[in-house]
């Protein structure tokens, strides 16, 4: 799965000369925490955040009036608060690589780049949840279970190969190391007419089996 799959097509932005109140009204108008700031042929010049225009705004202590704390903020520029320093991501990186930077930047959304270089999307915390339930088949009704197996190499291919032979049809399949040499494979599945037949084919074979349950697709 790729960025481009998951990534906020239509961008809103502003640019380095808009007021600052413009800039907040627009994240308010459209429930957004971050905006890339842009030139006029689409250059990412800046990113702006809903924590940067609180950081310039006057303090709820302060003694101005609504008028006046406006008219300071119309009268600062987006290129006077914004963080010109933005990691960006490419369209056809990985989302594997956004969550990890995400992360580690502590930031909401990253500024998507196309081959020319020029803003083509943006990708956020949002987008990320969502590409999670596509990849772990969360929206699809289905048997879920996690199998406690050593950590090497071919558990993976014996366990989904006694799924074959049954006519298993797996959803998604996600391993987690979890120490002392051992990883839970967690398999989510359409159980045919077999039914459950399979855990004890997994469990005759050397494995323990955990945290069966049947779940019904989400919305």
């Amino acid at each position: 799965m790729l960025v481009k799959d998951f990534m906020t097509k239509d961008v809103i932005t502003v640019r380095e000369d808009q007021s600052m109140l413009e800039a907040r009204e627009v994240m308010r108008s459209k429930k957004l925490y971050s905006l890339p700031v842009v030139d006029d042929i689409s250059r990412v010049r800046g990113m702006i955040t809903v924590d940067d225009i609180g950081k310039a705004s006057p303090s709820d202590s302060s003694t101005l009036s609504r008028y006046e704390a406006n008219y300071l903020l119309g009268r600062l520029k987006v290129k006077d608060i914004m963080s010109r320093t933005v990691v960006t991501v490419d369209s056809e990186d990985t989302i594997e690589y956004v969550a990890y930077n995400l992360y580690k930047r502590k930031v909401n959304a990253l500024p998507v780049l196309g081959r020319d270089g020029k803003l083509c999307g943006i990708i956020s915390r949002s987008d990320m949840f969502r590409s999670f339930v596509e990849m772990m088949g969360v929206n699809q009704s289905c048997t879920r279970f996690t199998v406690i197996a050593p950590d090497k190499v071919g558990v993976v291919a014996e366990i989904t190969s006694i799924m074959k032979e049954d006519g298993i049809n797996i959803i998604s399949l996600a391993t987690l190391q979890s120490g002392n040499g051992t990883a839970e494979i967690t398999i989510r599945c359409r159980l045919n007419n077999n039914g459950l037949d399979i855990i004890e084919q997994i469990r005759e074979a050397g494995y323990e089996v955990t945290d069966i349950m049947s779940l019904d697709g989400l919305e």
